[in-house]
């Protein structure tokens, strides 16, 4: 078993086992700060808050995964490119082609099974466990 199956075995077990800690959708919202729109677009003016402060957690996971999806397979300047592209396709959306965006990331996220939510989740939380311990780009 590789090291990185062992850890995301890990990750999955201490998501499993907090469950019981977890927050409802309610009170996860609370803790996200308001989009904030400065001329710069969403989020402000750092170059990355956009999808950060527009997308929920749920939603931003399942935006993950088809990132995930579509990068695979493809060099690191493909997928910088590919990013990048993204990026820009989303600040050029109207407001009314966000909130289409974020309804269909929306249900899609909910037509996952449980045991797949479970998984991206702790992916997603080993990812940024990883990137706040001084491991990040």
């Amino acid at each position: 078993m590789s090291l990185s199956r062992i850890l995301f075995a890990a990750a999955a077990a201490s998501l499993l086992a907090t469950s019981a800690y977890a927050e409802s959708p309610a009170e996860a919202a609370t803790h996200m700060p308001a989009p904030t729109d400065n001329g710069m677009g969403m989020g402000g003016g750092h170059g990355g808050g956009g999808m950060r402060h527009f997308l929920s957690d749920d939603e931003r996971m399942m935006f993950m995964v088809d990132m995930h999806k579509a990068v695979a397979g493809m060099s690191d300047d493909q997928k910088h490119a590919y990013r990048d592209q993204q990026r820009a396709r989303f600040t050029a959306m109207s407001e009314a082609d966000r909130a289409k965006f974020k309804a269909d990331l929306d249900a899609r996220w909910a037509a996952l099974p449980a045991d797949q939510k479970t998984q991206i989740a702790a992916m997603m939380q080993a990812r940024m466990a990883a990137h706040q311990g001084g491991g990040g780009q």
